[in-house]
């Protein structure tokens, strides 16, 4: 087996590469050579059976007819210069590196925000002119005065796109204090409104003081930003953009920089690259230019290069790669698919089978609690939920929807349920747990009014629960603050007491959280009412230690 790499890949995974086959690693970075000519580019890779690249031009469907290539791997989100369809024809799976650059480019974008609000960038190129020139005083004063800037507190910044990278920002810009206005009229409300508000782009240009890109490039989204939503922002308001120059009207863009209609911009990106001394952009005081750097980190590299070997050492052992645009060209692939429908479909029914129990048992009433269920699909994991405002009588299976680990909605038509945080949350803590009910039992409920904790009064308990049940702080139903108190009280436990609320119990699988609910509710019962009575006698504490070797003895035999 043979590979010709042009992509950056980190010296660690090369090492790896090399153990297993025959590598020749030409990166770009050091040829300075990108491959536009098809003739050469087969000429290349004739005796090669692996590609990994990054920018070269892939596009010509006579380079799939005319090479053995057996994979090809590609350093990139969107693998826009590989002939996907081309590949599929010939039986040549793409594997690819999704979110390799998220981090990068959303720190990135934060970094150019601050710089524009403090003139940082402007600042430095005046201290290194022949104009700094600190006689007296004065002139320092002058110097001083000239580079004020302003803080990010309570400013209003605009994101345009709201995927994995404008999320990210979002995320780092929320400690600042900023209000958030958010456009992408394919993400779910629910997913804004946790950082801010959802609005048009018309509404987002004009009330912003910073406008940042970071949609795709598509037909749709060509010349978005184009001279007539420019000329809606503030004079005082900046643009940054490190996402595609498509995107922008970069013609109206220099006139409104160079004649102060707007006060900067940070661009990363350019209709034209690579970027050369020529551009006009680099003439203008108020603007940050620079040449695509956004994904430029050591990181990158090698997460990328990780993501590649080991899509790569699965390839060479006979599966199908986590990372892979077209799955299709392996055999089996269909078949374990169905395979997964029919899997996915028998779990729906049986969350709707819990949802009628917890209904006929008295734990809810109508369409209250939520049960969730985590599903792994190879190295990607899913999220059954149950929808918001439906009564457990009439929901079916088709009514359990689909959701990823950010709560978006991958399939179904109604909306989730508004506690979906709340699992999620838990769910990214807890590897243990796969299954999460939360309920309105009418004994823990009563705990949860007198804001009372369950202590182990029962031996039967502690194995099933892990100990003492706390009942958590209260917070509004659907709000990040109940989520976060939730997950602070719940710790490695199986179940917790949600104040004025009711109870989230947990487990492995469906049965095993039904269970904890059962004990949950038993326990609380008794507890409940031996305190009528007296203040009941808790376990020794040999007995409780004890009765935890067999707490972890269930969870990790996932009997639980």
């Amino acid at each position: 087996m043979r590979a010709f790499i042009t992509a950056s890949i980190s010296d660690e995974v090369l090492k790896e590469l090399k153990k297993k086959m025959d590598v020749t690693y030409e990166s770009w970075r050091e040829t300075g050579n990108i491959y536009f000519d098809v003739k050469e580019m087969i000429e290349k890779l004739k005796d090669y059976d692996i590609f990994i690249t990054v920018a070269d031009d892939l596009k010509k469907a006579e380079l799939f007819e005319n090479t053995n290539i057996k994979l090809i791997g590609s350093c990139r989100g969107d693998p826009f210069n590989i002939n996907l369809e081309a590949a599929t024809k010939n039986k040549i799976p793409v594997i690819y590196t999704p979110l390799r650059n998220v981090v990068a480019v959303a720190e990135l974008t934060v970094g150019l925000i601050i710089s524009l609000t403090r003139n940082l960038t402007q600042l430095d190129k005046f201290l290194h002119s022949d104009d700094f020139e600190v006689i007296d005083f004065e002139d320092w004063i002058k110097c001083y005065n000239r580079f004020m800037g302003n803080e990010l507190l309570d400013k209003t910044i605009g994101i345009v796109g709201f995927g994995q990278i404008g999320q990210r920002v979002a995320e780092r810009l929320k400690p600042f204090g900023v209000n958030l206005l958010v456009y992408d009229p394919y993400v779910a409300d629910e997913i804004v409104e946790k950082y801010g508000e959802k609005t048009d782009v018309d509404t987002l240009m004009k009330k912003s003081d910073f406008v940042t890109i970071h949609a795709a490039a598509t037909d749709e989204n060509d010349n978005l930003i184009n001279e007539e939503r420019i000329k809606m922002m503030k004079n005082t308001a900046f643009l940054i953009n490190l996402a595609k120059g498509s995107l922008v009207d970069y013609d109206y863009l220099y006139e409104a920089l160079k004649n102060s209609t707007i006060a900067g911009a940070a661009l990363d990106v350019f209709p034209m690259e690579p970027l050369d001394e020529d551009n006009e952009f680099l003439g203008l005081n108020n603007a940050i230019v620079l040449p695509h750097i956004g994904g430029n980190t050591i990181e990158v590299i090698h997460r990328q290069s990780r993501m590649l070997l080991d899509d790569i050492v699965t390839w060479l052992d006979k599966g199908i790669p986590s990372h892979v645009l077209n799955p299709e060209v392996f055999e089996g692939f269909k078949e374990k698919k169905e395979s997964l429908d029919q899997q996915i479909k028998k779990y729906k029914e049986n969350i709707v089978n819990i949802c009628k129990r917890l209904l006929n048992d008295g734990h809810v009433i109508g369409s209250a609690g939520n049960v969730s269920m985590r599903v792994k699909k190879g190295e990607e994991e899913i999220v059954l939920i149950t929808p918001s405002n439906l009564n457990y009588e009439e929901m079916e299976p088709n009514d359990i929807l689909i959701i990823d680990l950010e709560g978006k909605v991958i399939e179904g038509e109604r909306n989730p349920s508004v506690e979906k945080h709340l699992h999620l949350g838990i769910y990214k803590e807890r590897e243990d747990v796969n299954v999460i009910i939360h309920s309105h039992g009418i004994y823990s409920t009563i705990l949860s009014t007198l804001n009372l904790s369950l202590p182990p009064v029962m031996e039967e308990l502690v194995p099933y629960l892990g100990g003492e049940v706390v009942c958590s702080e209260y917070g509004e139903a659907g709000s990040e603050e109940l989520a976060n108190n939730v997950k602070t009280s719940l710790e490695e436990r199986n179940a917790v007491i949600l104040a004025n609320h009711g109870s989230l119990c947990c487990g492995s699988h469906l049965e095993g959280a039904y269970t904890v609910l059962k004990y949950l509710e038993r326990g609380s019962k008794v507890y409940y009412l031996a305190k009528l009575i007296k203040e009941p006698n808790l376990l020794p504490e040999d007995t409780i230690d004890y009765e935890m070797d067999i707490f972890d003895l269930f969870k990790d035999s996932k009997k639980i």
